[in-house]
């Protein structure tokens, strides 16, 4: 449909009708109806489904949440899915993802971090999108080196930070503002590029809808780095996510 025309929003829109058409023509387990709940048919195909392409044997929704549960030994793995080496949420639980620029990113295990000791200043990315592409705006910040937060990180992440000078490129939402101020670093400081309230002021690239999820979460004192954000997030009941200041331009400074 795209091959030779820029995806507009109604064709879009058309894509999305025959999407859903197709889904209610051949899906075998899922309904879903804008503003509804989404629906399973069949389970049985849908967990056939689940089994067939993770590799894994689940037959209900106590089985997945089974599986999703951090395993602490090889012989849970074991048990839970035949595989010794399946209980990928442990693993990644207990690596740290870095990234030096213009080169691979690359996991480090605790007793490997001995390789960064000597490393004091480093670039902590929230959102998984923008570090994957973070060399590709990477001349903006002072850092070399890059690491992934996934989030609020686990904590051999933590761990390692505290003893760094981290700039935090995070959303700018509630949700990144507690992240930011959750961290204990030798030295921290928040990313905000100078031009940011015009895209908390523009609907385009705002996000109230996320906003409107996260306003429970936010807290009644924030550090002075983070107040700015908080201000304008409260100015526009909005949020704006780091991955549409990256789309939309990079020369975010």
């Amino acid at each position: 449909m795209f091959e030779r025309e820029e995806p507009t929003y109604s064709r879009v829109r058309d894509l999305c009708e025959l999407a859903v058409e197709h889904q209610r023509d051949n899906a075998f387990f899922l309904q879903a109806k804008r503003r509804e709940k989404t629906i399973i048919k069949n389970e049985a195909e849908f967990f056939r489904f689940l089994s067939q392409t993770q590799g894994v044997d689940v037959k209900s929704f106590e089985d997945i949440a089974s599986l999703l549960e951090p395993t602490s030994s090889r012989a849970q793995n074991i048990e839970k899915t035949g595989d010794s080496k399946s209980g990928f949420l442990r693993v990644f639980d207990n690596v740290v993802l870095v990234k030096k620029r213009g080169q691979m990113a690359k996991l480090y295990q605790s007793g490997d971090l001995r390789e960064l000791d000597e490393t004091r200043n480093f670039l902590a990315v929230e959102n998984g999108e923008t570090f994957l592409n973070v060399d590709s705006i990477a001349d903006n910040f002072e850092e070399e080196y890059f690491v992934y937060l996934a989030g609020y990180a686990n904590a051999l992440t933590r761990n390692f930070l505290k003893t760094k000078e981290v700039t935090f490129f995070v959303d700018f939402d509630v949700v990144g503002m507690n992240i930011y101020e959750s961290f204990e670093c030798e030295s921290k400081k928040l990313h905000v590029p100078r031009d940011i309230e015009k895209y908390f002021a523009n609907k385009k690239y705002n996000n109230v809808q996320l906003y409107k999820k996260q306003r429970a979460s936010m807290k009644n004192v924030y550090s002075k780095d983070v107040a700015p954000i908080i201000e304008l997030i409260k100015k526009y009941d909005s949020v704006v996510e780091q991955e549409i200041i990256y789309n939309i331009n990079h020369s975010i400074l």
